[in-house]
């Protein structure tokens, strides 16, 4: 049998494992705030999941090869995105792209996908308007707005400006057809469970949901309008503010209080919340953000599963948040946990290193000799190390 033999410098190895001791005593403090977490339960109304009715479902996802590729002329990728549909028992789906080449941040690159995820959601939502699709529910692969929103509207003239328009035109064709959207969070970091403890929690959303709620049970933190408000006191005067929380809620309350720099900088972002939210759900140029205000924050753990799914409701269709968590319940994947239209439209729209490499290289052979040097990689080293 062929063995592969590699070096470790010890100095490197000494150095993880003391990392690694390190984690683990971290990890292990929280099971101190476990108790706690359970405590919660008390706070909110906790439902047993029921049976599910069926729906006609469309779920909406984007991908790109990642990492991007690193070239001389900017960051270059293949985009994917389109739709994976159940409607009266059949499969309805799509695919198409687009290529990012920008000399700009890699960030950027999941601005634009997500972009192009949010229209083709609005053009499946006119086509359902047009009678051409049959949809009760969206499912997006995702919280249901785009950075900055919902605590702020893009700046206007800023990178981020085709957000507002792209999340509205979305809201708007949802409301026209009473379609219900859910967005389906994965990579939770929020702390929204925070306004039931009171205080900044230790753990994010999906670490305290899953230590509370036990299998086939789900519960609702209420709309934004009435959250992100509670919350973003909390972030700010708590999670951020530390020692100085109780000063930085007398300073937002407009009483005297004795604050640092950075105290000072807390409280004036909370009230500039309470301004910069109102603007979101009252904004004239874009009048369906307002209901991102009535999105509402939902838990649920899957029967047969260890860990809590935290998804938005915005049920314009009057589906019933019951309905609509039974439904993404009883279409749970065994693998993943999340519901099975969603991994399929993931694997539908997902884009290879290889088609990338490929992409760029028929790219490649259309560009003149004297520009070719724009397409070649900016660290060489770095991208041989992938092949060989």
């Amino acid at each position: 049998m062929e063995t592969l033999d590699y070096w470790l410098e010890p100095d490197l190895v000494v150095a993880v494992r003391h990392e690694v001791e390190r984690h683990a005593e971290k990890i292990m403090r929280l099971r101190r705030v476990v108790e706690e977490l359970a405590s919660l339960r008390e706070k909110v109304e906790i439902r047993r999941i029921g049976a599910s009715r069926s729906f006609n479902v469309y779920a909406v996802d984007s991908s790109y090869g990642s990492p991007p590729l690193e070239l001389i002329g900017g960051v270059f990728t293949v985009v994917a995105y389109g739709y994976v549909g159940l409607s009266d028992g059949l499969q309805d789906k799509f695919v198409t792209g687009a290529l990012f080449f920008s000399d700009t941040r890699e960030a950027d690159v999941s601005l634009f996908s997500a972009l192009l995820e949010k229209r083709m959601a609005t053009r499946l939502l006119e086509a359902r308007l047009r009678g051409e699709k049959k949809m009760d529910l969206l499912v997006l692969d995702g919280e249901i707005a785009l950075h900055p929103l919902p605590f702020n509207l893009a700046v206007r003239g800023g990178k981020y400006e085709e957000v507002n328009k792209a999340v509205n035109n979305m809201l708007r064709a949802a409301s026209a057809g009473r379609t219900s959207i859910v967005g389906v969070a994965k990579r939770v970091r929020s702390r929204y469970i925070s306004v039931l403890a009171g205080r900044c929690l230790p753990v994010n959303d999906k670490i305290a949901a899953s230590t509370f709620l036990r299998t086939g049970e789900y519960f609702s933190l209420g709309k934004l309008r009435d959250l992100l408000p509670r919350y973003v006191a909390i972030h700010y005067a708590d999670c951020e503010g530390g020692s100085e929380r109780e000063s930085i809620l007398r300073c937002y309350r407009g009483e005297p209080a004795k604050l640092s720099a950075r105290g000072e900088r807390l409280c004036r972002r909370l009230r500039e919340f309470d301004i910069n939210f109102k603007r979101v759900l009252e904004s004239s140029e874009h009048p369906y953000l307002r209901l991102l205000g009535d999105v509402e924050v939902v838990f649920y753990r899957p029967y047969g599963h260890k860990v809590a799914v935290r998804v938005e409701v915005l049920d314009l269709g009057n589906l019933g948040v019951d309905e609509i968590v039974s439904y993404l319940a009883s279409t749970t994947s065994s693998v993943t946990g999340y519901p099975q239209v969603l991994d399929a439209v993931d694997q539908y729209v997902r884009v290879s290193p290889d088609f990338v490499e490929a992409v760029l290289t028929a790219l490649l052979s259309k560009t003149p000799e004297p520009l070719t040097h724009l397409l070649w990689p900016t660290n060489m080293q770095k991208r041989l190390a992938g092949r060989f």
